[in-house]
């Protein structure tokens, strides 16, 4: 495992903002996954956590197979998360809004930018994303209806549904339908919970992508 940092910026008044991402293989960029992007989303990044674990092991067992690289983002907003709000802290900007980003731009835009040049040509790309209203879910795969959208290859997953959904005006910013438009088959999952962990829907989200690795290598 590779310990890299994908994207950084030096902070005013604390410790510089970077994001994170953990390495395992080597060679074509075959899948990554990322966790949280917004600050109340603990979850993401315990689900996060321990799909790094289980591919540590796998990586030092061998069995990622030579030649592919996997990447994981556990965090992409870790400002938001040490001060537990769930978007940028100054201006309530959301970086899952703001995808493909702008270098230029505004703070969440140069984010979403810095993050995006890094990830963009995975073949592979899996969010562990979140619902804007609070509640108890069902864990399920959703994919956007963009023309480029892989059904068959969702069921991969296993989990109890797959959700074909039809994007929005403000989901053209994010980074599933992106991933999308730039040629990566996109997916994301959805476990229980979000501000609260959830041990056995974290579990049953690591699961699935494990399944769907072995299925895709």
């Amino acid at each position: 495992m590779k310990e890299e940092t994908i994207y950084s910026f030096n902070g005013l008044y604390r410790d510089s903002f970077r994001v994170k991402g953990f390495k395992f293989g080597e060679g074509e960029k075959s899948v990554c996954i990322v966790g949280s992007l917004r600050g109340n989303e603990y979850q993401q990044i315990y689900v996060c956590s321990l799909l790094i674990k289980e591919l540590k092991k796998l990586e030092e067992a061998g069995k990622i197979r030579q030649g592919k690289s996997i990447m994981v983002v556990s965090c992409g907003n870790p400002y938001s998360v040490n001060i537990k709000k769930r978007f940028w802290s100054i201006d309530n900007t959301d970086i899952n809004r703001m995808f493909p980003g702008y270098d230029k731009g505004e703070t969440t835009q140069r984010i979403a930018a810095g993050i995006f040049n890094q990830i963009k040509d995975y073949r592979y790309g899996i969010q562990f994303a979140s619902f804007y209203m609070p509640g108890h879910f069902v864990p399920q795969v959703r994919i956007m209806k963009t023309g480029n959208e892989n059904v068959e290859m969702a069921k991969e997953f296993g989990l109890p549904f797959v959700v074909l959904h039809n994007p929005r005006p403000f989901d053209t910013a994010t980074l599933n339908y992106n991933w999308q438009i730039w040629d990566t088959e996109a997916f994301s999952i959805y476990t229980s919970s979000t501000e609260k962990i959830k041990r056995k829907s974290a579990r049953q989200g690591v699961d699935a992508v494990l399944a769907f690795l072995e299925k895709e290598k």
